[in-house]
């Protein structure tokens, strides 16, 4: 076998090889349902804003309208 067709060899088995190495891409369990509203939140979340009650959606709405505010240029413009 000549010294090319082996080379030639070797890269299409590691092509092969590669494709074999690839994981599954499924959803798991582990994800955040998407089929909740957002008010519901996670309870025990550690990054939930302070005072927003998870499954209150009053106060859910004056949390995102607050962290608006924060993000208007006409509020933060001296």
């Amino acid at each position: 076998m000549t010294r090319a067709a082996l080379i030639a060899l070797m890269v299409a088995g590691g092509a092969l090889l590669a494709a074999c190495g690839e994981k599954p891409q499924t959803a798991t369990a582990a994800q955040k349902k998407s089929d909740a509203v957002a008010w519901q939140g996670a309870p025990g979340d550690p990054f939930v804003a302070q005072g927003w009650k998870p499954g209150d959606k009053d106060s859910w709405q004056r949390q995102i309208h607050e962290r608006n505010q924060y993000q208007n240029e006409y509020n933060r413009a001296p």
